[in-house]
């Protein structure tokens, strides 16, 4: 994701930069480059004013599809609500059969609470081969779908497009615990990633911590999960 910025180098949000946020792609052979750079976004606004994605398109997860291509979840804002914020902020699905697309969008807002504007966001995505469902952890900005407070949630779907709350949603709660013992209550816990181990198993969360409203000292973790119980 990138975006056109103005040359206001602001400490609170600039709305002009979020309003012209797109999703992009680069291609390399090797994760050392050289890395090409497309000139266009992959995932652009739609020309639609009513589209739930009508004023930017950001934050991507992407899954390979177990039927070939790929499955695309990311960040819309619509222009239903007062300039600049506009909303509300939804995410969307999209499939194409290359990372460099084209891609098809499934304009049917994903992870919804009733009533609520922008109710979750940083989606990661994977398919689980061995349960053949896609499965999405996603920020829950206030237990909206955990019932915990500021936390992670955890959604499924059997074909990327329609998607539930799993039985158990609850992934994480903003706190730390340390190996040393205690436990560190944050303000985020954030832009989760998993590392999978070789037989496809989720073996350790990452996220980003911010550990007050300031945001003055921020770093990643990275929390080892245990094997499932049989």
């Amino acid at each position: 994701m990138g975006a056109i910025g103005d040359g206001q180098a602001m400490k609170t949000l600039n709305w002009g930069h979020r309003g012209n946020q797109r999703i992009g792609v680069a291609v390399a052979e090797s994760p050392d480059g050289p890395w090409q750079r497309f000139d266009k976004p992959v995932i652009d606004v739609s020309s639609d004013p009513d589209a739930p994605d009508a004023v930017m398109t950001s934050n991507p997860a992407v899954a390979v599809r177990p039927d070939g291509g790929v499955l695309m979840i990311y960040k819309a804002v619509a222009r239903k609500r007062p300039a600049p914020a506009y909303g509300p902020v939804v995410h969307l699905a999209a499939t194409a059969d290359s990372p460099t697309g084209p891609f098809v969008k499934k304009l049917e807002p994903l992870f919804t609470s009733a009533g609520v504007d922008f109710p979750a966001g940083d989606p990661f995505v994977w398919y689980d081969y061995a349960g053949r469902h896609y499965y999405a952890a996603v920020k829950d900005f206030k237990g909206y779908f955990t019932k915990a407070g500021k936390s992670l949630a955890l959604w499924e779907s059997a074909d990327g497009f329609v998607w539930q709350l799993s039985k158990h949603p609850l992934v994480s709660t903003t706190e730390i615990r340390w190996t040393s013992g205690n436990t560190q209550p944050v303000n985020s816990l954030e832009r989760l990633r998993l590392l999978f181990a070789p037989n496809g198993r989720p073996a350790v969360l990452f996220g980003a911590v911010d550990e007050d409203r300031t945001r003055s000292h921020s770093y990643n973790v990275q929390i080892p999960l245990a094997e499932p119980k049989p």
